[in-house]
């Protein structure tokens, strides 16, 4: 397995438990939007996969939320030190955006943004013109982030909606992303794309299905 080396250059807590961490990688510089990479934590030596946020020439950006009593690898990646270097194999991908003339539904919470991010941005700046919509789902309004870096993606065919739901906010939808999925607003859509952990894109999927959408039109990244 092939390895080379990424390079932490800036590291910002963009929540209480959410860090964007930006590497730089001089090897390797067209990464697509539903690829991961999987690196070896400096430590332990235990491998773990991330989805790429973005890329900006060689500079690759994650988002990561870090867990304090579980899923322990999140708080050795966040912890690392700016100018640590990561060996990282490189990246795969398998939740692959289609290139096609149909309207998409996206549909995340917490950090599972992040490949769906990355694709909604590659269809906008690739000038595909049919209707993107993202449907955000998080419990209070101190748990968002990247909200301004989605407001610069709104346009004519892109938009996006924020539930809270333990937080009754006048500026943001109240309950989950059930809310959003009725007959009504799931036929202004041709294809769905969820990234979420297995248990609720299965309640998502069959809620969906209950819809009467084609479970070929739904596209599916479970962490």
């Amino acid at each position: 397995m092939a390895f080379v080396d990424f390079e932490l250059i800036k590291k910002n807590k963009l929540t209480q438990d959410v860090f964007e961490l930006v590497f730089s990688c001089k090897d390797f510089k067209n990464s697509l939007p539903w690829q991961f990479i999987t690196f070896m934590l400096p430590k332990t030596r235990f491998a773990r996969a991330y989805s790429i946020l973005k890329q900006d020439w060689e500079n690759f950006y994650f988002i990561i939320k870090r867990l304090e009593n579980w899923r322990w690898w999140s708080k050795e990646i966040c912890d690392i030190d700016v100018w640590t270097v990561l060996k990282w194999t490189l990246p795969i991908w398998h939740f692959l955006v289609q290139e096609n003339s149909k309207n998409k539904l996206f549909i995340w919470t917490w950090t599972w943004l992040v490949p769906l991010y990355f694709q909604i941005k590659y269809l906008l700046e690739n000038n595909f013109r049919w209707k993107y919509k993202l449907i955000l789902w998080n419990r209070e309004e101190r748990d968002l982030y990247y909200i301004d870096e989605l407001n610069s993606l709104k346009c004519d065919n892109f938009d996006f909606e924020i539930y809270l739901s333990q937080e009754n906010n006048n500026n943001f939808k109240y309950w989950r992303v059930w809310a959003f999925l009725t007959e009504e607003n799931i036929k202004k859509f041709d294809e769905f794309y969820i990234c979420w952990n297995p248990y609720m894109i299965d309640d998502a999927v069959s809620k969906l299905i209950s819809l009467w959408v084609d479970k070929e039109l739904i596209f599916m990244e479970k962490y």
